[in-house]
């Protein structure tokens, strides 16, 4: 209780300070800095992205950049991949980075080129086509109305320019470059590709009942959406993956956000409080363990937000507030952050040009941050120490050849869904 209200203060003293046009980074938050020692990084209700992290590499630093680019992704959009500089934050509607390229458009049937990007063009807020609804170890997470969640992963410009510059929707184009050990995403800006580095998204949606859609104010950012068998629903945001490829750092940022409501901490259940996949009359539910709709899933979050998140979560939530007090974006919340470092906290270089060689898999981690970090609604069942985002997707390799060993795809597992030409 006392350090809750000591970070309350904290951050009741960070918004006095920005208030009076003082750097959130700059101002003390408890006994370190908001994010990290230097003043070379802070948060800022605006449509801005940062692509590297300077000389402030740590947990906070990468907190309140994975903060930054969650407010810039999920600025309304103005056209496909930019935001509407003129919007303010929360205003209904499609969002940046669901104007993104969703996987299965860029990765066609016998490795055909995609459409140019922008098309279709979904700024003007066309359903949500929603098919996913396995996570990926197979299994299905159900809410407590008995409604799968679904599931969508998507790239930004930036990423999409490098694969169709080096046509890595073929598999044999996928294979000819890293057989070089050449498959290498942007990270951070590049004149090639574009000005903030390769970008992926990995969403987690949940079918709304009529009970969340009478909130005031609504606590989920909302789209419509329509499924395979054409019908549609108002779906709220529950989870989201991000993987930034910052500069410096070569296999970039990965951090995940949660809205609040899903699932409460294992042994901190909340009296009253009303969750999306958590039941607390039904004392005899399995927790974590596999359901098939329209049997619901009793979910319990088993790790809690990372210490380095959680003064940055209270003051970027009182920020959103302090805006909007309708906005459903103070409803969300950052679980932690993983980075590559090497001793020291120096980050893994970038491989050396001179020496390419095919790399297989898994490839280097180097030294994570943190080795366990995963997504309640995300990785449900597969909340253990030691499973995290870097580690699993350390294994991911390129679309599969006949009678050549895995190659690897640079840590995305995106890659690996170019489909080949159907054989006659």
């Amino acid at each position: 209780m006392a350090e809750r209200r000591c970070r309350r203060l904290a951050i009741a003293v960070l918004l006095l300070a920005l208030a009076c046009g003082a750097p959130g980074a700059a101002v003390a938050a408890g006994d370190e800095y908001l994010c990290g020692p230097y003043v070379g990084l802070d948060i800022k209700l605006a449509p801005a992205i940062r692509t590297d992290v300077g000389i402030s590499g740590d947990d906070h630093a990468f907190s309140c950049l994975a903060w930054q680019s969650f407010i810039y992704l999920n600025w309304p959009a103005k056209t496909p991949g930019e935001p509407d500089r003129d919007a303010r934050f929360g205003r209904p509607g499609v969002t940046v980075w669901e104007t993104y390229k969703r996987h299965d458009e860029v990765f066609l049937q016998g490795g055909a080129p995609p459409a140019p990007w922008g098309v279709p063009d979904r700024s003007h807020g066309m359903p949500q086509r929603l098919a996913i609804i396995h996570q990926t170890d197979g299994e299905t997470l159900v809410d407590r109305a008995g409604k799968p969640v679904y599931y969508e992963m998507l790239i930004n410009r930036d990423e999409f320019n490098y694969i169709v510059a080096n046509r890595l929707y073929d598999p044999a184009a996928q294979f000819a470059l890293a057989r070089r050990g050449d498959v290498e995403l942007p990270a951070g800006p590049s004149a090639a590709y574009g000005p903030t580095g390769a970008i992926e998204i990995k969403a987690a949606w949940k079918v709304l009942s009529p009970a969340e859609l009478a909130q005031s104010p609504r606590r989920f950012h909302t789209a419509e959406a329509v499924f395979e068998d054409g019908s549609t629903a108002t779906v709220g945001l529950v989870g989201f993956h991000l993987n930034q490829r910052v500069t410096g750092f070569t296999q970039g940022l990965w951090a995940s956000f949660l809205q609040i409501d899903s699932a409460p901490v294992a042994g901190a259940e909340e009296t009253g409080h009303a969750y999306s996949f958590y039941d607390p009359a039904c004392a005899r539910c399995a927790v974590n363990a596999r359901t098939e709709p329209p049997q619901s899933t009793q979910v319990e979050q088993v790790f809690p937000v990372a210490p380095s998140a959680r003064a940055i979560n209270d003051f970027v939530q009182a920020l959103i507030r302090a805006d909007d007090p309708a906005s459903p974006w103070q409803f969300y919340e950052l679980l932690g952050v993983q980075w590559p470092q090497y001793a020291f906290g120096l980050p893994a270089p970038v491989p050396d040009p001179q020496r390419r060689l095919p790399r297989g898999v898994p490839l280097s981690v180097g030294t994570p941050s943190t080795r366990t970090l995963m997504n309640p609604v995300l990785e449900t069942f597969r909340q253990t120490p030691n499973v995290s985002c870097l580690g699993c997707h350390a294994d991911a390799a390129i679309a599969p050849q006949a009678g050549a060993p895995p190659l690897a795809a640079d840590y995305s597992f995106l890659l690996g869904h170019a489909q080949a030409a159907a054989r006659e």
